[in-house]
């Protein structure tokens, strides 16, 4: 399942707006693929902070995670350079993806189970020798 999909995009922006970015050539039309490239290369940067922690695809899709990817890939449509406030959103979306990796947030979805490190949200206490602390 798909992060984000074209209308996705469509739905957050509008159509002109998608075209406006997405237009390479100056005709006024999205160039083919141009759309698709910017979410694959969005969806490559969250599978690469969620692989090792959850199982892929996740199902059902958390909606944080569309959201995310709309902005990686809103980012990716300024070839040339984003504005500010698109370069922030994408270092904020990054930022997420790292909590999310570091388990300081956590998704709705399957984790990989680990058997020595517990993780943020996993059942049962966690429980450690008092006397390891570091004192």
């Amino acid at each position: 399942m798909a992060y984000l999909t074209e209308q996705d995009l469509t739905d957050r922006i509008g159509a002109d707006e998608v075209s406006r970015l997405a237009d390479r050539d100056g005709d006024g039309v999205a160039d083919s693929g141009v759309v698709s490239k910017a979410i694959a290369e969005a969806e490559g940067i969250i599978d690469s902070y969620l692989t090792g922690r959850y199982v892929l695809p996740l199902s059902p899709m958390p909606v944080i995670l569309t959201s995310l990817a709309a902005d990686l890939a809103l980012y990716n449509l300024h070839p040339w350079g984003a504005p500010e406030e698109m370069r922030q959103r994408y270092k904020d979306a990054v930022a997420t993806l790292g909590k999310i990796a570091k388990g300081d947030m956590v998704l709705q979805a399957d984790r990989i189970p680990t058997e020595t490190i517990p993780q943020w949200g996993d059942a049962g206490p966690v429980l450690s020798e008092p006397r390891k602390r570091g004192f």
